[in-house]
């Protein structure tokens, strides 16, 4: 057998498409002409987000030693709201955003750089059976069997 299928970190590098759903139905998105609407992500095991992300928490780390609020020293948990919370999820998932298809900001076709937008226009709200785009994005960029596919049976 060869093992070079299960390797979701290359897989995760080059990036795949998610099927955007409804944020109150989950029943995928379409244009009009039923195009399939889709955010293109890299996976959460994709070499460039992993070293993203270490530079983000040690510029983090760096700034609370600065301000001297690290939290090293007491064990206070640090209370997230939940706009707090999907602040923070996607500030991760911006640099995982390569692109959109079918998705447009008014008359034109998203881009990368409309990422904020997209994440901006619903937000986590706790509800069961929604899933906001950010949750939706989150969900599919740190699942293996988006970018690899079912491989066991390849």
């Amino acid at each position: 057998m060869d093992f070079n299928k299960f390797d979701s970190v290359s897989a995760a590098e080059k990036g795949a498409a998610m099927h955007i759903k409804d944020p109150t139905t989950l029943e995928p998105l379409f244009t009009e002409d039923g195009k399939p609407c889709e955010i293109i992500l890299l996976g959460s095991e994709a070499p460039s987000v992993r070293a993203a992300y270490r530079e983000a928490e040690k510029a983090r780390l760096n700034a609370e030693k600065a301000e001297g609020t690290s939290d090293a020293e007491g064990d206070d948990a640090e209370f997230l709201s939940m706009d707090d919370f999907h602040e923070k999820t996607v500030e991760l998932l911006l640099q995982r955003v390569v692109g959109f298809n079918n998705v447009f900001k008014g008359d034109r076709l998203a881009t990368k750089k409309d990422a904020p937008w997209f994440f901006g226009l619903n937000r986590m709200n706790g509800q069961k059976g929604e899933k906001s785009f950010a949750e939706q994005a989150s969900d599919f960029s740190a699942k293996r069997a988006s970018y690899l596919g079912n491989v066991s049976t390849a």
